[in-house]
């Protein structure tokens, strides 16, 4: 045989493995899609197959009656959909108000044991497809040239067919894994229909009115998250953290108070701009203090732009110094405090800006705010959560988390998390003036909860968003459930958290045993 000749036959056989390879993994798709494998369980039963589709690589896609939800992996591998049926039980159960978590949750020993059927049958399915679909170029190239595959060619094709099946099964197995999940998201998780359009007498009222929705959602959620979402952690959730931000003035702690109740929340953080206009009246007007103190948890707070009416004003910290469950890292201006609670070390500072001022665009009073309190740390051991109340403020300071509030949208940057608005802008927020005011423009309520284990390392970061629940008409923006430990930094070896009740000591000061 000529070089040409040699040059035609490898290319011929590059070309077959490769149809090969590709035809095998396209068939052991299909056949999943086709003969789905079901699994069930007590609550529930479940149809997955693999996706063909690209952009759902290294995800597990599950679509319920309440709406969709996609977890995210590092690696490369095939995407997984889920399709699960639930009894109609568990929708007149959530339909009647009340929602018993335990009785949604599948037990560990299922969970483990539907998750070997569906990966076993997923895989038989795989084979099988592809195994029929390898063939293909073997029967194509028979036809063509009108005689038998030779024994080199049979051969070529089980080897490309050996190496498919072998890297879609290694990049399942790799991907797969607690350790490599990445994020949670859910649309659409809860879209009740009530048309409950009753004038209330005031926000307060309206926001005790609506906590029977949000405790069926955050019960609904529950369930789906402990179903889907990944352990990540080996050990359980020793302390439970509810991040707020930009209440502005809107009484809406029957709600918060529905959350730390259903959720056990051990501790609340809040990043500022409590009220609007500066003003400690408007405090004592709409009885805000008086719903921190209903919640009956530690609650932290740093002072927001709205908080003050000058750069000396103190008045709205002064008279929160006085609520019981009220922690302030710095109380005053330039004294600073570490706050422990059951473990978990938070400090930070208070917005140099105050309502009215200038606004000159720049970041410098963000950043020498910054400074000093960076001074005040020293050396000391970095903060578990850092606070303040907008960006700049915390971006280059030393923290495992970075907190803030102000822009009324969440987001996530490497260790930075920006907080949403609780109260969805609050009271003001359909009474403005100037439309060119981005920062008072209605936006989606939000909170987030983030979980600490018994060692003090990031469990979750579970961000919620929805809409109308005041006005009766609540609807789900979505919820999002954030592997913690790719977020926060680990915490030293040694470390204890879920207990040992709350302290209070000087910025600096290392903590002492006992």
């Amino acid at each position: 045989m000529s070089h040409l000749g040699r040059l035609r036959a490898a290319a011929t056989r590059a070309l077959l493995a490769a149809a090969v390879v590709v035809l095998a993994t396209l068939g052991g798709i299909v056949a999943t899609v086709v003969v789905p494998t079901t699994v069930s369980t007590d609550y529930y039963t479940a149809d997955v197959r693999l996706s063909p589709s690209w952009s759902d690589r290294s995800s597990i896609g599950v679509e319920t009656i309440v709406g969709g939800a996609s977890a995210r992996f590092t690696g490369l591998a095939p995407g997984i959909e889920v399709s699960p049926q639930v009894r109609p039980e568990i929708s007149d159960v959530v339909s009647g108000g009340d929602v018993s978590t335990t009785k949604l949750v599948v037990s560990q020993a299922e969970r483990e044991r539907v998750i070997a059927e569906a990966a076993k049958g997923v895989a038989v399915r795989f084979v099988g497809g592809s195994v029929l679909a390898a063939g293909l170029p073997l029967v194509g190239y028979a036809l063509w040239r009108h005689r038998r595959p030779t024994v080199r060619a049979i051969a070529a094709t089980g080897v490309a067919w050996v190496v498919t099946c072998a890297v879609s099964g290694l990049g399942a197995q790799q991907t797969y894994r607690a350790e490599r999940f990445t994020e949670l998201e859910a649309t659409g998780l809860l879209r009740l229909a009530a048309d409950n359009r009753t004038i209330f007498a005031d926000v307060e009222t309206r926001a005790g009115q609506a906590t029977p929705y949000l405790r069926n959602l955050l019960a609904l959620s529950s369930a789906l998250r402990s179903e889907y979402a990944p352990a990540t952690s080996t050990t359980q959730d020793a302390l439970t953290v509810m991040l707020v931000s930009d209440i502005h003035s809107s009484n809406q702690y029957a709600l918060m108070r529905t959350v730390v109740e259903e959720q056990s929340v051990d501790l609340v953080v809040d990043t500022g701009d409590l009220i609007n206009l500066g003003r400690v009246e408007e405090l004592r007007l709409s009885r805000l203090a008086r719903g921190i103190e209903s919640l009956e948890v530690p609650y932290v707070f740093v002072r927001g732009n709205h908080d003050a009416s000058s750069p000396t004003d103190t008045a709205l910290l002064d008279e929160l110094a006085e609520v019981d469950n009220v922690y302030l890292p710095e109380p005053s201006d330039g004294t600073y405090r570490e706050i422990e609670v059951d473990g978990l070390r938070l400090a930070g500072f208070n917005d140099p800006r105050y309502y009215g001022d200038s606004d000159d665009g720049t970041t410098d009073a963000q950043s020498e705010a910054r400074d000093r309190w960076v001074e005040a740390l020293g050396e000391a051991a970095p903060p578990d959560l850092m606070l303040s109340h907008e960006a700049p403020a915390v971006d280059g300071a030393p923290g495992r988390i970075r907190v803030h509030g102000h822009g009324h949208h969440p987001g996530l940057d490497g260790s930075r998390v920006a907080l949403g608005t609780f109260t969805g802008g609050g009271t003001l927020s359909h009474f403005r003036l100037d439309p060119a005011d981005e920062e008072l423009v209605g936006q989606p309520s939000s909170f987030d909860l983030l979980t600490f284990d018994e060692g003090c390392q990031a469990g979750t970061l579970t961000r919620y968003q929805y809409r109308a629940i005041i006005e009766g008409r609540p609807s789900m923006d979505r919820i999002s459930v954030i592997n913690a430990g790719r977020v926060a930094e680990p915490a030293e070896e040694g470390r204890t958290c879920g207990a040992g009740g709350v302290s209070v000591r000087p910025l600096g000061d290392q903590p002492t045993d006992g």
